[in-house]
């Protein structure tokens, strides 16, 4: 299927973003492959823990009675999810990602950890999936992924048509609180900020989130907010507060430095309650 022109440049944004950046988010990181963050949830103690919080989530979200379920990622960054889930069921998995050295670095931490055939992550766009993958999966899910896209409505009807009937789809990420949209001026420049910095095409409500599903059957059945749990002013990340308020009269516009912009507003849009952190499940209707 093809994409309108504005569609291909947020598109062509978001890879160069990846590609320039995932080796620095992979170096600020703890937590391995995983570019994601630490969620302290309920029973989490360690680090590493934390870090796959998430992934846990997405692994007690599998089909109970499948020898082996196949599980498809939208927006696989480096495959540290499917790794992970792979070390712990005998999954089947593919992975999708815009960024071409994502998906050559993902390839090569497979094969290290030997799961080369079961799991493959390759360079592609999730809102125009490769027709193989149609009605193969068992288990699709993004982690910080969705808002990248520019056409919330094109990204579920990618999902579904992945979906086999019966399946589940898990989106976490970041989702506008009730009271963002009207949201004033400073609070609002926050916003721009942080869809600036992190190319964010689609930032919602959980509300419209629901919309845009139920536009291509799947129903909202689960929503976890995880936004307590999170590590917010850790001292880096008031470190790099400082540093982007030192630097904003300066007017910046390298990646770099609005990769750190987009990252501080945010966390400041978090701790003020204009965004939250959240899990969404989502079932094909009938």
């Amino acid at each position: 299927m093809g994409m309108t022109s504005a569609t291909a440049a947020h598109a062509e944004n978001v890879r160069r973003y990846y590609d320039q950046n995932t080796a620095a988010f992979d170096r600020l990181g703890q937590g391995g492959a995983s570019i994601h963050r630490a969620v302290w949830g309920p029973g989490v103690t360690t680090r590493p823990e934390a870090f796959h919080h998430v992934d846990e989530l997405i692994l007690a979200a599998l089909p109970e009675g499948v020898a082996e379920p196949r599980v498809v990622d939208l927006g696989c960054g480096l495959g540290a999810s499917l790794m992970y889930l792979a070390g712990r069921a005998p999954i089947r998995g593919e992975g999708l990602t815009i960024s071409p050295r994502q998906a050559e670095g993902a390839t090569r931490l497979l094969a290290g950890a030997g799961l080369g055939e079961r799991v493959r992550c390759r360079e592609g766009n999730y809102l125009d999936v490769p027709r193989e993958l149609h009605g193969t999966a068992d288990l699709v899910f993004s982690i910080e992924a969705f808002l990248h896209s520019p056409d919330a409505a094109g990204y579920f009807r990618e999902a579904a048509r992945v979906l086999r009937p019966g399946g589940r789809l898990l989106v976490c990420d970041d989702f506008l609180t009730e009271r963002a949209p009207s949201a004033p001026p400073r609070e609002a420049r926050r916003l721009e900020a942080f869809r600036d910095g992190w190319r964010v095409g689609s930032l919602l409500t959980v509300e419209q989130v629901r919309e845009a599903a139920a536009g291509h059957g799947l129903e909202l059945t689960g929503d976890l907010d995880l936004t307590p749990h999170l590590e917010l002013r850790r001292p880096r990340d008031r470190f790099i507060a400082a540093l982007v308020a030192a630097g904003r009269p300066l007017r910046l516009r390298g990646e770099y430095w609005k990769m750190l912009s987009g990252g501080d507003a945010l966390q400041w849009c978090l701790l003020n309650g204009l965004l939250n952190y959240r899990v969404l499940t989502f079932t094909p209707r009938g």
